[in-house]
């Protein structure tokens, strides 16, 4: 039957030149030379070498065991010339070791005879050969120099037990030379990992197999995976990791017969991402971890990875957790064949997975949990985009709410142009807060987009003083193709700006289109966003844009960040004028919310409904009252219009929640003016309500005035609670009760004067509508500065 089964392995190295391969159009990496082999197998094959203490015996044609009553023997098979030169060599061997015996199997190899180099173990471990029937196999070659042509083969018997040997009946040393194509990832072309869903946490930049390689796979069988694998293979100081990988390549497929690689990525020490086994990390391995579901990486290299090589793997750890529900810090269940389920820790080394592994290094496994928790800072589980950003003309202020049991490990980038992008990370502990004022970190740009990450579900706000008025806002949590804007208006002394932001590495086009009162549309207008940069468009310089009110549709090529910057009344600058700023909608629908608004003197009040469809709509705007009592206006909107209700006319001098259902999905804003539109402020409303609201800012110190705005638009009451975190991390809590069909004002800043920041959670046994309002200064006082009224942020999931 061994016999057979050689003559396999033979038929497929003769057939190795003529392997079809599916290279891309551009060039690739030659193909690898024919795989020489040096067989050891018969009686005549072993007698070619030295032995000492052993018995070349005939059984199956010829095997090693030790001689009679010796305890140690060794063989070697003297300098062997190799046909070819070769930087990788690979081994395949059977043998049987039974209870109190060890046989220990070497190679060294070197440019010249009188050249060979340090001995190095063979050592199957894990792997094994499909080609030979599940003989014994390395599960990675021994990387060489270039033109390396001679080895030698050495194998030691020993035996603790009478009578009992070690059993070596064959091995085949197999050389291969993959020289040919690129030795190094400078030049080669890196791509974002593409593979799963999209995810917050950003895919890593890999280099394809088929551009390192050449080569892919045939047939691919798919399972979700459940857990990570880490692999070391290669050796320390290993300069040229292509030549190597593409002879791993070779001798998994062709000579081991595996279907493909059994690692899904490999990175080197400079912390370079390669994919392996070709489609992905659905692609099923089945060689190796006895079967187990698992996505393998490996890293190249013996010892401690670099840190760059630590770096790179955290964020593939990171981006594959989140991709595939595989936690770093989680755990599965893992049953594999002839085994009873076990409780694994979602990234493991091999050595953790599997007993007989032999990798990864000592040094290695003692960083796994350093790796695992890195990871875990690496997933991006909550990211805020901010369009808006000027550190010249305004103070500008994030605040970011840890409302988790645990620490949260933040960064803000702030992307200036001109560069450089500063970068400043901070720890929150749980339920903590914190500000970053842009100001304190450079003051000298007006082109200041943001970004906050977190490896927790955290919220961001920006809050900007303009001396004469104040806007604040939560950031966009998620980028998109398509934004609306229902309040706009270069009529006056009001100047409309778009700010659009582009998270992307490449350029993005943008088509704005523009709708006004009368159902008419602007030709629509087309702009280039570079990557990571903003664009501001002046909507008053469009043709036929000035003097009006309009609704705007923005539509990108690739997901951008869309904000809205209106700058009116006295003058119209930023000193003497009012402005507010906030980010369009992403999502039409047919109903709307409001929490805050009134017609009370000084207040004028607006509410902005934009129908950007094709088809005519009707839209029911209903007014509710501190007393759960309420109104309710009908209004028509024509295609491809924006209407504006005057609500002092409609309800005058009342505090009033608003809620306005449409047959049709529209987009809807409220606006409040005051000092004769001097100042104001301007947001969308909550598509639904929620049962938990949250603000990461807040003030109530230097006569600041903030209020909470609930609106309750059930039937049934709804008791709400509010917990507040103080400036000092002191907390606080105030309970109410509101009537179904209800609104309520919370007036914060007399129940927490004096707190330079305030954040709060909102949570209420009914879905309801928080909004937070902030004024500095008395409403009535004629030092009033403006104010600025935003959404609360509802229930974040990870």
């Amino acid at each position: 039957m061994r016999r057979a089964l050689l003559l396999i392995v033979l038929v497929a190295v003769a057939g190795i030149g003529s392997t079809a391969y599916a290279p891309r159009l551009a060039a690739q990496p030659a193909l690898p030379k024919p795989i020489g082999q040096k067989r050891f197998s018969t009686v005549v094959e072993w007698q070619s070498g030295a032995h000492d203490g052993l018995l070349i015996s005939n059984n199956d044609d010829g095997e090693l065991r030790l001689a009679e009553n010796r305890t140690q023997g060794s063989f070697s098979s003297g300098t062997i010339t190799a046909d070819n030169p070769f930087n990788a060599v690979g081994a395949v061997w059977r043998a049987d070791m039974p209870a109190g015996t060890r046989l220990a199997l070497e190679l060294r190899a070197g440019p010249a005879a009188d050249q060979l180099g340090d001995w190095q173990p063979l050592v199957a471990g894990d792997a094994r050969s499909q080609s030979d029937d599940g003989a014994l196999a390395l599960e990675s070659v021994l990387p060489f120099a270039p033109n390396t042509q001679f080895f030698e083969l050495r194998a030691s018997f020993s035996t603790t037990i009478a009578n009992a040997s070690p059993l070596l009946s064959e091995i085949s040393i197999n050389y291969l030379d993959t020289t040919s194509g690129p030795a190094r990832a400078a030049g080669l072309p890196r791509v974002p990992a593409p593979y799963g869903p999209t995810t917050r946490t950003p895919p890593p930049q890999i280099i394809q197999r088929a551009d390192w390689s050449g080569t892919t796979s045939g047939p691919i069988a798919r399972q979700p995976p459940r857990g990570i694998i880490i692999h070391q293979i290669g050796s320390d100081g290993l300069a040229d990791p292509l030549p190597f990988l593409r002879a791993l390549v070779a001798y998994d497929t062709q000579a081991l017969g595996w279907d493909d690689l059994p690692f899904h990525f490999i990175i080197d020490t400079d912390g370079t991402i390669y994919e392996g086994r070709s489609g992905g990390p659905t692609a099923a391995v089945t060689r190796l971890a006895g079967g187990d579901i698992a996505i393998h990486i490996a890293l190249i290299g013996s010892a401690a990875p670099s840190g760059q090589a630590q770096a790179a793997l955290a964020g593939l750890l990171a981006w594959l957790g989140q991709s595939y529900n595989i936690p770093p810090l989680g755990q599965h269940t893992v049953t594999t064949s002839g085994s009873a389920p076990v409780v694994r820790k979602n990234i493991v080394t091999h050595a953790e997975a599997v007993a007989d592994a032999v990798e990864p290094s000592p040094a290695l496994r003692a960083l796994i949990d350093t790796i695992r928790q890195s990871a875990d800072q690496a997933t991006v589980r909550s990211r805020w985009y901010f369009a808006e950003g000027n550190a010249r003309d305004y103070v500008e202020r994030l605040s970011i709410l840890n409302a988790n049991a645990g620490a949260a490990n933040v960064r803000v980038t702030l992307l200036r142009q001109p560069g450089p992008t500063v970068i400043r990370d901070v720890t929150l502990p749980a339920d903590g807060r914190a500000d970053l004022v842009v100001n304190n970190v450079f003051s000298d740009t007006t082109d200041v987009p943001a970004i906050v990450e977190s490896n927790a579900a955290v919220i961001a706000e920006r809050y900007m003083d303009f001396g004469n008025d104040i806007t604040a806002s939560p950031g966009v949590s998620q980028p998109s193709r398509v934004w609306y804007f229902a309040e706009g208006s270069t009529d006056g002394t009001f100047k409309t700006f778009l700010l659009l932001f582009n998270p992307q590495r490449d350029k993005v086009d943008a088509t704005i289109t523009y709708m006004k009162g009368d159902g008419t549309i602007a030709a629509p207008q087309t702009v280039s966003i570079p990557p990571l940069q903003r664009t501001v468009v002046t909507v008053g310089d469009a043709p036929n844009m000035q003097g009006i009110g309009f609704g705007t549709r923005v539509i990108a090529t690739q997901p951008i960040v869309a904000e809205r910057t209106m700058i009116f009344g006295a003058g119209s600058t930023l000193t003497s004028g009012g402005v507010h700023s906030t980010p369009g909608v992403v999502t039409l629908s047919r109903q709307w919310y409001f929490a805050e608004g009134t017609t009370q003197s000084p207040f004028q009040m607006w509410v902005l409904v934009l129908n950007p469809n094709a088809q005519s709509t009707t839209a029911s705007v209903t007014f509710l009252t501190p007393d759960g009592t309420s109104l309710t206006r009908n209004y028509a909107l024509p295609p491809t219009t924006r209407l504006a209700i005057n609500v002092n006319e409609v309800v005058p001098d009342l505090g009033v929640a608003t809620t306005v259902r449409a047959d049709r999905p529209v987009a809807a804003e409220r606006a409040m003016y005051w000092k004769d539109n001097g100042v104001g402020t301007v947001t969308p409303g909550a598509i639904m309500p929620s049962f938990t609201w949250r603000f990461a800012d807040g003030r109530t110190s230097g006569d600041v005035q903030e209020y909470l705005l609930f609106s309750n638009p059930n039937k049934n009451q709804a008791r709400v609670v509010v917990e507040f975190v103080q400036a000092d991390g002191r907390k606080g809590a105030q309970s109410i009760v509101m009537p179904g069909g209800s609104r309520y004002t919370m007036a914060v800043h007399l129940l927490y004067p004096g707190q330079t920041a305030i954040a709060a959670t909102v949570r209420s046994t009914q879905p309801i509508v928080a909004e937070r309002s902030l004024y500095p200064g008395a409403p009535e006082a004629a030092t009033n500065r403006g104010g600025a009224t935003s959404l609360g942020v509802p229930e974040v999931s990870p």
